[in-house]
């Protein structure tokens, strides 16, 4: 019986373990940012969250495209959450891994948004997607449970630097064939939900 113990609580801290090794070292942890309640004036917030732990090895890395630059957005591990603030508007988004792959949003101001970066098979590594969830939806809330925030360090800031010209090439390799499909994801102004007041 003790044994049993024993052996379940093993298997309980080498699995949380396993799972922080999966997390970027560029990436820190952080209590629930304000913007992921409360956006600034005329902004909304998108909560990027990524709680499938396939390919948990391997980061994804997030970028606003909107203005044609590669805007870092943050490192988004497995079982990992980021609130980004953005204008209100039209955005397209890009997650870079093996591949590159986007989605584009239309942002009310003062609203929450959410989308996860979702694992697929790639030929050497995971690939990854973007999925709109929306706020009324049922798996919201266990999603969001199950990831905890990270933000952005300066060591972040210099891997995503470093890593740009890759970046810029899978966008070029990647958005043009992702224009002419017709499945494109998208948020919707009214998928969000109503910021705290």
């Amino acid at each position: 019986m003790i044994a049993g113990k024993i052996r379940a609580a093993l298997l309980a801290m080498g699995t949380l373990l396993l799972l922080n090794a999966c997390a970027s070292t560029h990436m820190r942890d952080v209590p629930e940012p304000i913007a992921a309640t409360k956006p600034a004036e005329n902004s909304a917030t998108l909560v990027l969250m990524r709680p499938s732990f396939f390919g948990g090895a391997i980061q994804s890395s997030v970028y606003d495209i909107t203005t044609g630059n590669s805007e870092f957005i943050g490192i988004v591990s497995a079982g990992k959450k980021i609130a980004y603030e953005a204008p209100a508007g039209k955005r397209r988004l890009m997650v870079v891994g093996e591949s590159a792959d986007f989605m584009d949003a239309d942002f009310a101001a003062d609203q929450i948004y959410y989308a996860r970066v979702v694992p697929r098979l790639g030929v050497w590594k995971a690939r990854f997607s973007l999925e709109p969830v929306p706020a009324s939806s049922s798996e919201l809330e266990s999603d969001l449970k199950s990831c905890t925030w990270v933000d952005n360090t300066p060591a972040s800031h210099d891997w995503a630097r470093a890593n740009i010209q890759s970046v810029d090439a899978k966008k070029a390799e990647y958005l043009e064939d992702w224009e002419k499909g017709s499945d494109k994801p998208f948020i919707a102004r009214d998928a969000g939900q109503k910021a705290r007041p």
